[in-house]
């Protein structure tokens, strides 16, 4: 049984950093895929330890892209501080702190925490340190909750990316600040432009959606697990 329990977590920690790398890879990648295309080729470097035939240039493609999608990942996290209340994070959140579920699963762990003789008032906790206990209740479903979380991470990455990139490249292509002529201006840029700018709106719309989910659902299944439906 702890032979079958040990490769359980190990294939889990697996499965988390394998969804790690790719959580980075993917927003690095699509950066570094939409420069080449929208970057005039005189302004675009390749690296000069490898060429584009070389076995290791993939090699370097891909630690490049994962760095960068830290990079990506700092961006959104900082754009969100700005915010402030507005943000994404905070709306959702005072969204979920509205819910029956949440009020519901607030009273049910504080009766379960009294029964094991901690007696602390949780009105002054905040929701994510209760959606933390909550989820320590109900492990099983770790990785379904992951999962929504990851979808949503990935979606106001990528979309950061396309709104950053489709706003700076009108701006340089069209006003040429500090006289730089370092973006396409053929008319098939700037509708890649244009799309890009669009599709912020489309993702930011899939975030909001998988991170209400992924915010909202350990409240809903430790509520159902609590009084047994």
């Amino acid at each position: 049984m702890n032979i079958m329990e040990n490769i359980k977590s190990f294939f889990d920690s697996f499965k988390e950093f394998v969804w790690d790398i790719i959580g980075y890879l993917l927003p690095g990648s699509y950066l570094l895929i939409l420069l080449s295309i929208i970057i005039k080729k005189d302004y675009f470097v390749y690296p000069t330890i490898g060429t584009k035939s070389d076995d290791f240039y993939p090699f370097i493609f891909i630690v490049i892209s994962y760095l960068l999608g830290y990079s990506i990942y700092g961006l959104g996290v900082m754009k969100e501080n700005i915010l402030g209340k507005y943000s994404y994070i905070k709306k959702t959140e005072r969204n979920v702190k509205n819910r029956k579920t949440f009020s519901l699963s607030k009273e049910l762990l504080s009766k379960s925490l009294q029964t094991k003789g901690i007696t602390d008032d949780l009105s002054d906790t905040s929701l994510r340190d209760i959606r933390s206990i909550v989820m320590g209740f109900v492990p099983e479903h770790d990785q379904k909750i992951y999962t929504f979380t990851f979808r949503a991470d990935l979606s106001n990455q990528i979309g950061n990316v396309s709104m950053m990139l489709g706003v700076l490249a009108l701006i340089f292509s069209i006003l040429k600040p500090f006289s730089l002529d370092i973006f396409n201006t053929a008319i098939s840029h700037y509708i890649i432009y244009v799309c890009l700018i669009i599709s912020y709106f489309l993702l930011r719309e899939t975030r909001n959606k998988f991170y209400n989910i992924s915010l909202g659902l350990p409240f809903s299944i430790y509520t159902a697990k609590a009084t047994q439906l």
